[in-house]
């Protein structure tokens, strides 16, 4: 079943595929790569998805996704990026980047983007990783589906 409310940075549960555990291919099988054991891992629907026919999170081409109309006032109109930038961002730098000490890491939190500059727009120069407790948007990240753009 479909989320009420999604990440409008990372719109994973629009559906109920996004949802589930997937086995993915390493290399696709649009690039000739078999359907075993040495090729498979497991992924989240909406990872496997996204990622589709790319090798990686880091073959993703353009940034800008669409403009979000966020119903808070506070934030309003924004370009969001590509979700495999949102991914590749993540992963590259791994903890959160909000406070020297904070311990989060991709291995034992959930993490998250937010811009270093509130003002300014989500390109990848402004994106800065954070967790739960250090997230600016923490009352406002999750929004109703029909506020974003090409939902699939």
């Amino acid at each position: 079943m479909p989320l009420t409310l999604v990440d409008f940075t990372r719109p994973r549960g629009l559906n109920a595929r996004h949802l589930r555990i997937e086995l993915d291919h390493k290399i696709p099988v649009a690039e000739g790569g078999a359907t075993d054991e040495d090729n498979l891992y497991l992924a989240c629907g909406w990872c496997n998805l996204t990622k589709s026919k790319l090798w990686s999170v880091y073959d993703a081409k353009a940034w800008a996704a669409g403009v979000v109309k966020h119903p808070d006032p506070k934030i309003g109109a924004i370009t969001l990026p590509q979700p495999l930038w949102i991914l590749r961002v993540i992963a590259a730098r791994g903890r959160c980047e909000a406070a020297a000490t904070c311990p989060a890491r991709l291995d034992n939190s959930e993490l998250f983007v937010a811009p270093f500059s509130v003002g300014g727009a989500l390109t990848p120069t402004n994106l800065m990783v954070v967790c739960g407790r250090h997230d600016p948007w923490v009352s406002s990240r999750f929004i109703a589906p029909s506020f974003l753009p090409n939902r699939k």
